[in-house]
Order: C-alpha cells, then sequence, then structure tokens
C-alpha cells in the first residue's frame, strides 16, 4: 500500500499509542516526519514499536530532509536507514551514501558506505561521516578526500571536520593538498572553501616548483599563490634558504619578505646572510638585508664575519653571484679585517672589492688607498691590490712606523699572512732601523728612499728587506738628525682605532677617519 504524504504524517502522529509510540521529542520542530513510503510495516520482532518503511522512504526534521529505500523508524526517534541514503540540509549541503544511523533527539546522523558530501565548489568522499544537524557540522575519523573544483585543489587527510555554516575544514593527520602548481603537507591545516585559504597549525611543507616553503604557524592562499609563515618559518629556492620570524611569499612576483631573526642561507657559496628584516626577489635573484646586517662567509676552516647598513645579493648567469655591502661596512676574520663605505664581492673569479675610504689590517700591517681588492683562493687571501694613493703602515715601536706608499700596490699573502709587497708609481719608503743592545731593542735610525718600483718582505707583520728595483734615491739617518718630515710621509692616517678586533667589533661605529697630515703639521 503506497501512502500519501499527508496520510503518512497523518497516520503517523494519530495512531494508537501502543502502535505507533511517542514521536515528538520537546518541540513540533523537533519531530522526525515521515513524508513518504511506498510501504509502511510494524515490527515488534526488532523492537516494541518500530515501524518499517520501504520504497522512496522520506523523512524530515526541521531544515533537514532524508531519503532512503527503506528505514526502521524506533520510538525513541532513532532511524536506521538503507540504500541510495541522503541528508539535503539548507539550499547547497547534500551527503549521500549506503546506511544512515539518525538520531532525532541529537539530531545526529552517522552515514557509512560510499560517503559523498557537496557543497558548493567541492565534493567530499569517504567511508563513514558523522553529521550534526544543529551546528551544520561533519567529522571523519577513518580518512577522506576532499575535490575543491573552484580551486583545482584535491585534498586528503585521515581526520578532518567541514563546518557548513562557515565553509571551512579542519584537517589533521596525514594532510595533503595536491594541485597541478604545488602540494601542500601538513600535521593540522584549516581549509576555507570561500576563499581557497589554507590556514596551517604544526609541521607544514609547500613545495611549488622549485620553491620549497616550511612553517609551523602560518596561511597560504591557493588562490593567489602568496603565503604569511609565522612560526619557524623558511623559504628554499635555488640553492638558497630563507629564515625569519615572520616570512611572507607571493608566488606571481616572486617575492619573499621577512621580520626577525631573518637568514639567507647559500649552500652553494657557503655564505650565511643575517638580519631584522629581509626581501628576495625569486625572479630577478635579487636579496636585500636590513638591521644589524651580517655577513658570513666560510672560508676554509674560518669564517670572515661582515656587517653594513644594508646588505644585498644578486645572481645572475653572466657575473654569478655578488654580494654589496653598503655603508658603514666593517668585516672581521682572525687573520684579516677592514672598515670601508661599499665592498663587493663575486664568487665567479673570488674577488672581494672595497671602496669608499677603505683600511685593511693583515697581522701588524695596515693598508688603505682608493680602492682595495683582495683575490681568494680555497678560502684564503691569496693577493691584494691597492690601487690609487696606497699606503703600507707597520708599527716599528710605540712612536714611529714603518711605511711604504706608491700609485699601486700588489700584496702577496702566504700562510694567511701578508709575505710580501710591490709598490709601483712615485713609490716612497721610510722605515726604522734597529739595534740590539744589553737585551733591549731600540730605534737608531731612519731608511728613507723614493724609487720608482719598490719591494718590501714582510715578516710576522713587521718590515724585514726593502729592495728598489729602479734607480732608487736612498739616505740613512740617525735617528735624531731624520728630518721632521720624513717621519710620517705624506698621506700618513693611522687609523687603528677603527680596527675590528674581535667578531663583535664589526657591530660598533667606527670613529670617523682621520685627515690624512705630514708629520710637523
Amino acid at each position: 500500500m503506497k501512502l500519501r504524504p499527508t496520510v503518512a504524517i497523518l497516520t503517523f502522529f494519530i495512531g494508537g499509542a501502543a502502535a505507533l509510540g511517542q514521536t515528538t521529542v520537546n518541540a513540533k520542530s523537533d519531530r522526525v516526519e515521515i513524508l513518504n513510503a511506498d510501504r509502511w510495516e510494524f515490527d515488534n520482532f526488532i523492537a516494541p514499536g518500530a515501524q518499517r518503511l520501504i520504497g522512496q522512504v522520506r523523512f524530515k526534521q526541521a531544515d533537514a530532509l532524508m531519503h532512503c529505500d527503506s528505514a526502521y523508524l524506533y520510538q525513541d526517534q532513532r532511524v536506521e536507514a538503507f540504500g541510495h541514503v541522503g541528508i539535503q540540509q539548507g539550499d547547497t549541503l547534500n551527503i549521500t551514501g549506503d546506511r544512515l544511523t539518525y538520531s532525532g533527539q541529537n539530531r545526529t546522523a552517522t552515514i557509512t558506505g560510499h560517503v559523498k558530501l557537496s557543497d558548493p565548489g567541492m565534493v567530499l568522499t569517504s567511508e563513514a561521516l558523522r553529521y550534526d544537524m544543529r551546528s551544520h557540522r561533519a567529522d571523519y575519523d577513518s580518512g577522506a578526500q576532499i575535490v575543491s573544483a573552484r580551486d583545482g585543489n584535491t585534498l586528503t587527510s585521515v581526520h578532518g571536520a567541514y563546518l557548513a555554516s562557515e565553509r571551512r575544514f579542519i584537517f589533521s593527520g596525514d594532510v595533503r593538498i595536491e594541485h597541478p602548481d604545488r602540494t601542500i603537507t601538513a600535521d593540522t591545516l584549516h581549509y576555507f572553501t570561500t576563499t581557497g585559504i589554507a590556514q596551517f597549525f604544526g609541521p607544514t611543507h609547500i613545495i611549488q616548483g622549485t620553491t620549497n616553503m616550511y612553517c609551523e604557524r602560518g596561511s597560504y592562499d591557493t588562490r593567489a599563490g602568496s603565503g604569511r609563515f609565522t612560526k619557524a618559518a623558511r623559504i628554499i629556492s635555488n640553492g638558497q634558504t630563507l629564515t625569519g620570524d615572520s616570512l611572507h611569499y607571493d608566488r606571481e612576483t616572486g617575492e619573499g619578505l621577512g621580520w626577525g631573526h631573518v637568514q639567507v642561507t647559500d649552500t652553494a657559496s657557503d655564505m650565511i646572510v643575517r638580519g631584522e628584516r629581509g626581501r628576495h626577489l625569486q625572479k630577478d635573484g635579487r636579496s636585500m638585508i636590513t638591521g644589524r646586517a651580517e655577513l658570513v662567509m666560510l672560508m676554509g676552516k674560518d669564517s670572515l664575519f661582515l656587517h653594513a647598513d644594508t646588505l644585498f645579493a644578486t645572481q645572475d648567469s653572466i657575473r654569478g653571484k655578488r654580494v654589496i655591502a653598503r655603508r658603514n661596512v666593517r668585516f672581521f676574520k682572525s687573520d684579516l679585517q677592514g672598515v670601508c663605505d661599499t665592498m663587493t664581492y663575486s664568487d665567479r673569479d673570488s674577488l672581494i672589492v672595497l671602496r669608499g675610504t677603505p683600511f685593511l689590517w693583515s697581522n701588524t700591517d695596515q693598508i688603505n688607498g682608493d680602492t682595495i681588492r683582495i683575490k681568494m683562493r680555497n678560502g684564503h687571501a691569496d693577493r691584494l691590490f691597492a690601487d690609487g694613493n696606497a699606503f703600507l703602515i707597520s708599527q716599528a715601536d710605540s712612536i714611529h712606523f714603518d711605511q711604504v706608499t706608491g700609485t699601486s700596490m700588489t700584496g702577496f699573502f702566504q700562510d694567511d699572512r701578508l709575505a710580501r709587497l710591490v709598490a709601483e708609481g712615485n713609490s716612497r719608503t721610510a722605515y726604522f732601523a734597529k739595534e740590539k743592545k744589553d737585551g733591549v731593542e731600540r730605534t737608531t735610525g731612519l731608511n728613507r728612499a723614493d724609487c720608482s718600483r719598490i719591494e718590501v718582505g714582510l715578516d710576522s707583520g713587521k718590515v724585514s728587506t726593502v729592495s728598489f728595483i729602479t734607480a732608487p734615491d736612498a739616505v740613512l739617518y740617525p735617528l735624531e738628525q731624520a728630518p721632521a718630515e720624513d717621519l710620517r710621509l705624506k698621506g700618513f692616517i693611522w687609523n687603528v682605532a677603527a680596527r675590528p678586533l674581535e667578531r663583535e667589533d664589526i657591530f660598533r661605529e667606527s670613529p670617523p677617519v682621520a685627515v690624512a697630515r705630514d708629520a710637523g703639521e
């Protein structure tokens, strides 16, 4: 017997109490209403008052509609439904499966077997799902797949929940988002189907082409391709790793921004750049670090530590990787220290160039000039070039200084020490002779020479030999008879107060450079 909907409802609520039992909970809106069934039977063998509905069965409770091939309805408002089970709530949410267990008192449903939940723009499939009609929340614990047609994302996880009113998923346990352009794996992740934004609450990896991002807290806009990472953040791209307290990344522009303890590590060049704020342009291969900026260059078993107001790094196919340090540059290495206004380093030719009042110290030697170039080899200083007003100073005693000056100088390092130096172009030298008497060494004279080319040998940072290559004009003065203007050559500047003596000194303010002066002025 097929019942018309009105007859079914009337019969269900007015029939004999012994046969039908109580079908209301607390209010009319909480009643489970039978809208349709092809056949309706009472089955006291299953349970007293149990009703069996067969064929095109439809139920309703509040704003939720349910349908199935057959069902049992119990006096406590429980429903067990079988075959082509479906739930519809509101205008958009639909759930289908093979079997349904529903509690009218709690308004909760458990759907099993080929479960499919659909809402605008997405479809969830699983083998089991729990759904709360009141909170509009679906939960699963045995794995599910969600396909977002709008964003092209396929999401999978072991555990999850869907908050239909917010269009938000909460995933945990082997969470994975697959997209043709990226893959996201996470421990705990929230995903908003209306915006395509994923929020992370645990270890998360995002692989996008050659870029690998990681964080333990943050968010990623899967539509715009932009991410904000606020805990344990790092971005790895083209052999460089960017880390910071907070990182932002934009796929379209290839721009990465960092704040707080920012660090760029270049494993190919054995180079680390640190600072408080950073910017990386992936497409142009350029980076910038400011705020207590520090460059660390690994050189053999040693490291060079450099500070500047701003550090830039660039990379191209012609010049390779280059680092540019600007304003208040100071660097420290155990055997080499320096200050200048601008420094550049090229890994292609291993050349450090210092400009803007550069000063360089090696052991007890100070070298300055208009420009200083340092050629590195296997992580060590190999050769030095000082161009324009080149000047070498080494302290002979507490008040006297050995000096060599020329238009240009070429220095040669051995065992990380400056071993030989050649001065060319209007070269001059002033070095002090010493005598040792009764175990006491004292300065006794001044050797002054002018020559177009002078070669100086150094031992432990002190002048040991001086060779005049062409037509020297030389004179040896007893110290007490040496002219005052020859004690310190023109252009003499002893800038040792600016010398970084340890790593932390690169961050202190350098004193102003004294104006070059002649002795006796």
